[in-house]
């Protein structure tokens, strides 16, 4: 009798406390009477997500819908409670006003992992440090005079072009984008010829697949590390792959020897990259202040970005005890804050009939109508994206070089609509988007 009762009693037992465990933080909206979605045990309100039965940027407008006459509302990542925003205002407030409060995004490092180790990741004094070293790259003297590297790689770009539209035969334009930007950034970072567009089989080329194309596996970590943080970091899970980390520390070191020893000089970030650990600054991360270099306003903004912007949502991770403008709801430290960009900016309250390509929407009467933190591309506040103006530079010398001499048709190959990638983290096509190129006349 005992030997049956127990062979069934302890596993109810452990199961019985692992559902505790897992729900202990589902009343979590519900004390501070947030509105909220009731969650599910292991996956909270992220199942669809986890379980790659959609891609980010529709799980994430799904979410942005669950209650549309909200400001803000509760859900949980697997067990995490997380606050999502509906409210521009709190967007802004979040994203400048309060910075102080919500300077991290709450990504876990992990310390064997040098290439997770980024400016994106990095938090508190080591991000402010490096942000402030970095920030002079990006200023619009440094974008000039490293402008002829980006035309270079585009007039290799053309050529492509030209030689494809020879062939009458449908191509993959996503790929020919990211050869393009292997190019880009081989040249403008690496200070070396990775020639992507026209050798596929380059190690460079390779490792760099790698990364924009992680496996299942990979990309299911990186969710979790941000919604089970302790488990992440406790596991030491290292989400890049290892030759690939060291492929591209050893790419750096050997252009900074080579640069050094041959005094090489090319107006790129490498050229940063060496002046700062030459100054013995490059590592010490403590005394930056961000430098303010004055920027010229962006006037043309890009209806793709609206459309397919490249990342679905940013997160914020609470510093200090946070309490929400014009409400009596304290968020305590550790809560982190979801801001849905895919779900603002495919809001029909803000940019009506939100699926189709128009950009008009952004001429200056346009905007002037609309909250301009409903368009979030690149984030925004001191945590905006570094590269911006580079990467706007970019797209604008490879669409320039594309439809110079060519245009484009769909072909029996094209998907419309687009159906996004369930395993990337950033907005990207599953099958690839094809298209044929035709020369002008």
């Amino acid at each position: 009798m005992w030997s049956i009762l127990e062979k069934f009693l302890l596993p109810g037992l452990l199961l019985g406390i692992l559902y505790c465990f897992l729900t202990s933080t589902f009343d979590f909206w519900k004390n501070r009477g947030v509105p909220f979605r009731k969650p599910t045990v292991l996956f909270g309100n992220f199942a669809s997500l986890l379980l790659f039965q959609k891609s980010l940027p529709e799980g994430i407008k799904d979410m942005y819908e669950w209650f549309r006459d909200e400001r803000y509302f509760g859900a949980f990542r697997v067990t995490s409670p997380v606050l999502i925003l509906r409210d521009p205002d709190l967007v802004k407030d979040i994203c400048v006003k309060s910075f102080a409060c919500f300077t991290n995004r709450g990504i876990p490092v992990n310390s064997q992992d040098s290439l997770s180790a980024h400016l994106f990741n990095l938090e508190g004094k080591r991000w402010k440090s490096l942000r402030s070293k970095l920030t002079p790259a990006f200023s619009s003297g440094k974008l000039k005079r490293m402008f002829y590297l980006l035309a270079e790689c585009g007039e290799e770009f053309q050529k492509l072009i030209d030689a494809s539209s020879e062939t009458h035969r449908p191509f993959e334009i996503r790929e020919l984008a990211a050869k393009f930007t292997i190019d880009v950034i081989g040249s403008c970072a690496f200070g070396i010829q990775i020639n992507a567009l026209t050798d596929e089989e380059s190690e460079f080329h390779r490792a760099a697949k790698k990364l924009s194309k992680p496996s299942y596996t990979a990309t299911l970590w990186r969710m979790l590390r941000t919604a089970m943080p302790k488990l992440y970091k406790f596991l030491d899970v290292q989400v890049i792959d290892p030759e690939v980390s060291k492929f591209f520390k050893n790419v750096v070191s050997q252009m900074i020897n080579e640069r050094e020893e041959h005094g090489i000089k090319r107006h790129d970030f490498m050229d940063l990259l060496i002046e700062l650990k030459n100054k013995g600054t490059l590592d010490e991360c403590g005394n930056g202040q961000v430098c303010n270099d004055e920027d010229e306003e962006i006037t043309e903004e890009i209806e793709t970005l609206r459309k397919y912007p490249p990342a679905s949502m940013l997160s914020r991770r609470c510093e200090h005890q946070y309490q929400i403008p014009g409400s009596k709801v304290e968020l305590p430290v550790g809560i982190r804050v979801i801001i849905p960009i895919y779900g603002f900016h495919h809001d029909p309250d803000y940019y009506p009939d939100p699926a189709t390509f128009d950009p008009e929407r952004f001429t200056e009467e346009n905007k002037r109508t609309r909250h301009p933190y409903t368009y979030l591309p690149f984030g925004e506040g001191p945590r905006n994206c570094i590269g911006m103006r580079f990467a706007l530079l970019q797209i604008k010398v490879g669409i320039i070089s594309f439809l110079r001499k060519h245009r484009v048709e769909t072909c029996e190959r094209t998907i419309t609509p687009i159906k996004f990638s369930r395993r990337s983290l950033v907005t990207t096509s599953e099958k690839g988007f094809w298209l044929k190129i035709i020369q002008y006349s």
